[in-house]
């Protein structure tokens, strides 16, 4: 190909010839690149195959059900990152009351289980988990711990309901709820986290359907309701 300036090796550096030469190569359909390029520094902005160069961006989804969310112009790849919904912590056995399962969490049919509920006889909840659609990383949630034991979860990371401190788990960390405590008794389990699922999307299209796992009911009295689960989407443009 025929670029503006002719460079030889040896030859001391013009800035303005070498970017030149760089956007005439970067212009083209197919650009080829050869050489070697050594104790050098260089900041480039430009054009890439006529394309100006992106950065990523990110859209943060804590609420709806059914709801739409629309791709950024231009985007060539999405990173998706979801907890489903963590469950409801039980009353103790004097209040007989189990919480109630997680929502899933929703995208474009691909499900992150919602968080199982605390049982009232002393039974933690199993942590969320789903076989929904082909996703590329499933991580099943942890389980509610027995009564008598922990905190609700409050951080996206973490995910146990338990059994004391009869807390209900933060919003949209997909936590599971405390169960309530007893002085005579069990007292009740906590619900289970959410599933944490990641997906890959190349080429997206335009829009997608979306929900947002709803939190397990505790079930009662002073246990604690399980968090609501997110979507993190990474766009790639």
């Amino acid at each position: 190909m025929s670029l503006p300036y002719n460079l030889t090796n040896g030859q001391n550096a013009d800035a303005p010839q070498v970017m030149a030469n760089f956007n005439s190569c970067a212009q083209t359909a197919s650009p080829t690149f050869t050489g070697t390029i050594t104790a050098a520094t260089a900041n480039f902005s430009g054009l890439v195959n006529g394309s100006t160069l992106g950065i990523p961006t990110r859209q943060v989804l804590t609420s709806g059900s059914a709801a739409t969310y629309t791709t950024p112009t231009n985007c060539r790849q999405l990173r998706i990152r979801m907890f489903g919904g963590g469950g409801g912590g039980a009353t103790n056995s004097t209040g007989g009351a189990n919480g109630t399962s997680g929502g899933d969490t929703i995208f474009n049919s691909l499900h992150a289980g919602g968080g199982s509920p605390g049982s009232f006889s002393g039974n933690g909840g199993a942590g969320g988990t789903s076989s929904t659609g082909a996703v590329s990383f499933r991580l099943r949630g942890a389980p509610g711990l027995p009564g008598g034991n922990g905190t609700a979860n409050s951080s996206p990371g973490g995910g146990i309901g338990a059994g004391t401190n009869e807390a209900a788990a933060a919003a949209n960390t997909g936590g599971g709820g405390a169960g309530q405590a007893s002085s005579s008794g069990n007292a009740g389990g906590g619900g289970g986290q959410g599933e944490y699922v990641e997906i890959i999307i190349s080429s997206p299209l335009s829009t997608y359907v979306y929900t947002i796992g709803a939190s397990g009911a505790a079930g009662s009295g002073s246990a604690g309701a399980g968090g609501t689960g997110i979507i993190i989407v990474d766009e790639f443009n």
